[in-house]
Formats: structure tokens, sequence, C-alpha cells
């Protein structure tokens, strides 16, 4: 596809705008593959809003590993962090709205 938008007077400016969607769809399509982001999706979706403590305690993954598999989740949109007071809870955006 892209030569074929080159041979036509793409610009260059276009093209890398076209690979930076495709990035980014690769990056989604990974978010939902791994099999400890989909358990964590389905803990809050049954269970509700949940702070990260709570979470780990559920799923038995360290501190760091949890952190960083609800930040992904967080960027894809597929949860929201709602801060009350001190305390951060992570829910669906469903959820969230309620």
């Amino acid at each position: 596809m892209r030569w074929f938008l080159n041979l036509y007077g793409a610009t260059q400016d276009f093209l890398n705008w076209m690979h930076v969607v495709d990035m980014a769809r690769a990056k989604s399509a990974k978010a939902i593959n791994d099999p400890r982001r989909m358990q964590l999706l389905q803990i809050i979706k049954e269970r509700g809003p949940l702070t990260q403590g709570q979470l780990a305690k559920l799923t038995g993954m360290s501190w760091g590993t949890l952190q960083w598999h609800l930040y992904v989740l967080e960027r894809e949109g597929l949860i929201k962090r709602i801060r009350q007071g001190a305390l951060v809870y992570y829910a669906t955006p469903e959820q969230a709205l309620a």
C-alpha cells in the first residue's frame, strides 16, 4: 500500500502517520492478548472498582507487575482510574460513570 501512495505523490508526513496508526493497532491487540491483563479485566468487571492492593491480593501478582498491566489497560481505555480521597480505584469505563 505504501509503495502505491508513494507512487502517487503521498507526502512523507502522511506515510509516517500511517505507520503510527499501524503501530497503535498492534499495541492495542497486544494489550488484550495478555492472559494476565484479561484476568485483571475480568476481575474488575465482576467485582466492581478495586484498589491496586485488592487486585494484588486477588491475583497474586507483584506490585510492579500489577502496576504495569494496569497502566497498559488504562492506556488502551479498557479501565479508568478513580481517585477517592487517598485511595485510587480501577474500574471499567461503564462502572466509572455509575
